[in-house]
């Protein structure tokens, strides 16, 4: 009987080692884990959509108050930054107040968490500005555990993150068979471009590029008294040479006014452009005439 006990209790421990060790703390939420991967590891590197390629006077403070109620709505994100950041419970209705929920907000978009199979931890692999070593910036993967434990697995030279300057998947260019899609130009597509003295031409297109949209970004909704409208980023130029998040509505544009210029987060995934043969690299997109962000 004693040896038949003795095999029982053997067999448990056996049985028991074999399962993963057990979370010691309790689970946080996904934005509460966010925020122990920053304070371990560092804030994330990314496209902020305030401040590039162009920074609007006073635009991160007026993004601040515009989207408070959208983040305050989302009760979970809403705690967790609001404990983070130390800041009262309920309603704030301090700008500066405000501009330190927005700002916390924007870090958290840019960090992704993806859940492992066990359930039990998130794997991250983001950029961060370097403090030690010769890079200036490093990409950092690792886990933390659902009860906020974070372990990093490397860290590994890398550099500034490549922010997208493009047209949204949805443009349509113009060319001598008609519009098509931005997302459809190819190398030889041949699209209507316009030469230095204004000559409009049909020529083939030497250039495409395409790069993926950092989670959070944001492109300009220009719409024109004519009709016409665009998706495009910030940094993207006119044929004239402006950047369209230096734009406001009243400006001219082509032969028209802008009506409406607003900043608007991009769900497409990607962003394009392209460079047609020609001295000027401009090109219709959405009937507006763009310069080129391929050409040198």
């Amino acid at each position: 009987m004693k040896l038949a006990l003795a095999l029982v209790v053997l067999a448990a421990v056996a049985c028991g080692s074999s399962t993963p060790t057990p979370v010691v703390g309790s689970p946080l939420s996904v934005s509460q884990l966010k925020f122990a991967v920053m304070d371990s590891v560092g804030k994330p590197v990314y496209c902020d959509p305030d401040f590039y390629p162009i920074a609007r006077a006073g635009g991160e403070q007026a993004n601040a108050i515009s989207t408070y109620p959208q983040i305050k709505a989302d009760a979970e994100v809403y705690a967790a930054i609001v404990a983070h950041e130390h800041l009262p419970p309920g309603d704030l209705t301090a700008d500066a107040q405000k501009l330190i929920v927005y700002r916390a907000w924007k870090l958290l978009r840019a960090l992704v968490l993806t859940e492992t199979y066990s359930g039990q931890q998130y794997v991250f692999k983001y950029s961060i500005r370097s403090t030690t070593g010769s890079a200036a910036y490093e990409m950092v993967e690792g886990t933390v555990r659902i009860d906020g434990v974070v372990a990093v697995s490397s860290r590994t030279a890398t550099g500034a993150p490549n922010c997208p300057i493009c047209l949204a998947a949805s443009t349509m260019i113009a060319t001598p068979g008609g519009l098509i899609r931005v997302t459809e130009v190819r190398v030889g597509t041949v699209v209507w471009t316009e030469t230095a003295d204004g000559t409009r031409i049909a020529t083939p297109v030497v250039e495409v590029g395409s790069m993926q949209a950092p989670v959070g970004h944001r492109v300009v909704h220009l719409m024109l008294a004519d009709g016409r409208e665009l998706l495009v980023s910030p940094g993207h130029r006119t044929a004239d040479g402006r950047p369209a998040g230096t734009l406001k509505a009243g400006d001219a544009l082509d032969g028209s006014t802008i009506t409406r210029w607003e900043l608007v987060p991009y769900t497409e995934g990607r962003t394009y452009d392209l460079l047609p043969a020609g001295a000027t690299g401009y090109y219709w997109a959405n009937g507006i005439l763009l310069a080129s962000t391929l050409s040198a």
